[in-house]
């Protein structure tokens, strides 16, 4: 039970700086929605599908290279693995924006419909550089449990370019040109903080042999994380192919209110993966994962549950420059339960990844990822021009359903854990049934009595899972202890 308190407060930590730092950039959406037309929307969306695949190639699989290689209490070799991994991924960093700069004319019209495309576009090349500089860094902080120097710095970033989006959007009003000049900013920023940790651990003794090592653990993950990037975003490319930008944005704000299930994936993701390195050893490893995994689903039954229920209230609080989202967008809340599940199996891929990285047989996150990957495509160019971007999230649920499926079958292979299925099942079922019966008593409209329904709702849920004998008496003890005024 110490080392899931461990996994839970390093999780608390980075969680209270990504839910921060998710809120604030969830916060520049109605920021977005309010100031920029909804095919500016679009654009922004379309250049950050293509930094966020451009990266990818940029990091080569050094990143996931330098977990694996990274070694208790082995200084030297750390930092040879640290200085070797962050050199190689500057040196490619640079030599691909050299490429993007040099073909932004013929580019640039792809991804901005404004009168300086070309010039925004060639700006929008220096964001992915600065961002990689970060990743090492970050690694290193992470396998080091400085968890919390690692919240303060992603936080600071965030700050930053929160701020700044306000300053050149709304005072400004430089529209799309502002947004880029904020991240740039935020992320040199963010350079500069980490510059000691840089220092630290950098040397230029370069070791070719050490680079071509961790390439052959590190590349095979290429094609699946980019695999995995065609998982995320093919759709927001479909959909903006096939439905026009105005439409993209309208897809793309509402799949961001899918955030809460983002956020805790994403957190948990930080500190499962150095957890699970540093214990996959331990004699009671795989019942150790397999209580985890059960907790992971059983939070996240919650938060789907409170952000289908409560989403549409929430976006009509009041926001900067109107609501917090502009009415105009509500037509696509529908999506947001799909893209909660397309989250939610996000989540289960990254918790069956054990199995795939203690084993070394990365090749295996390729197969699961690019098979996914192609259904995912082939499905949204079948059905996205016929039935419309609400298609694109149930393509999303399914690819990660497909991923998900596709790593525990080869996970369980190499690294069996015994997973408690009839307690996730229990919990999966419930959460629907819930979900499903309160749809039949609450509307989009606002009303203290949807309101009031919907938090039964939520308490039906609890209820359910204590009739069904799903918490076990030593848990049932220690949730008393956070129970006020119990006798």
């Amino acid at each position: 039970m110490g080392r899931i308190k461990s996994l839970a407060g390093d999780s608390v930590v980075y969680g209270v700086s990504t839910i921060v730092g998710r809120l604030l950039s969830f916060l520049l959406t109605p920021l977005y929605t309010n100031y920029l037309s909804r095919a500016d929307v679009g654009d922004v969306n379309n250049i950050y599908v293509f930094i966020g695949i451009i990266v990818v190639f940029y990091s080569l699989g050094m990143e996931s290279a330098y977990f694996r290689f990274y070694k208790k209490d082995h200084e030297a070799d750390n930092r040879a693995a640290f200085s070797n991994s962050f050199i190689f991924m500057t040196l490619v960093a640079l030599g691909f924006s050299a490429i993007w700069i040099a073909l932004s004319s013929q580019l640039s019209g792809y991804f901005f419909n404004i009168p300086n495309a070309t010039e925004i576009f060639i700006l929008s090349a220096f964001i992915p550089v600065t961002d990689i500089l970060t990743y090492i860094p970050y690694a290193y902080m992470r396998m080091t449990r400085q968890s919390k120097r690692f919240a303060i710095t992603k936080l600071a970033i965030i700050v930053i370019v929160f701020a700044l989006n306000i300053l050149f959007v709304t005072y400004f009003r430089w529209g799309v040109e502002g947004i880029i000049w904020a991240q740039i900013i935020g992320n040199l920023f963010g350079v500069a903080m980490l510059l000691p940790i840089i220092l630290k651990n950098i040397n230029f003794n370069i070791n070719i042999p050490l680079i071509k090592e961790m390439m052959i653990f590190g590349l095979p993950t290429v094609p699946a994380a980019i695999s995995q990037m065609v998982l995320q975003v093919s759709d927001r490319i479909i959909v903006g192919e096939y439905c026009g930008r105005e439409i993209l944005g309208l897809y793309s704000v509402n799949y961001k209110l899918g955030i809460p299930m983002l956020i805790f994936v994403n957190l948990f993701e930080y500190a499962w993966k150095p957890f699970y390195l540093n214990h996959y050893e331990d004699s009671d490893a795989k019942e150790l994962f397999s209580r985890v995994f059960t907790y992971f689903v059983l939070c996240c039954t919650l938060i789907f549950l409170a952000t289908s229920l409560f989403i549409t209230d929430l976006v009509q609080l009041p926001s900067i420059g109107g609501r917090l989202i502009n009415p105009n967008y509500y037509e696509g809340l529908g999506i947001i339960p799909i893209i909660l599940g397309a989250y939610f199996f996000n989540g289960l891929y990254n918790s069956f990844a054990v199995g795939i990285q203690v084993s070394k047989q990365t090749k295996y996150f390729l197969y699961s990822m690019l098979s996914a990957g192609i259904i995912n495509v082939a499905l949204n160019l079948i059905f996205v021009p016929i039935y419309g971007y609400e298609v694109a999230a149930w393509t999303t649920l399914i690819g990660y359903m497909v991923a998900a499926g596709n790593l525990y079958y080869f996970s369980h292979k190499v690294f069996p854990i015994p997973y408690e299925w009839h307690r996730v099942l229990v919990l999966i079922g419930l959460a629907i049934a819930v979900f499903f019966a309160s749809r039949f008593l609450v509307s989009i409209e606002f009303s203290w009595f949807n309101v009031g329904m919907k938090f039964l709702a939520m308490l039906a849920f609890l209820v359910l899972l204590k009739v069904t004998g799903f918490f076990t008496p030593a848990e049932l003890r220690l949730i008393k202890r956070f129970i006020p005024f119990r006798k």
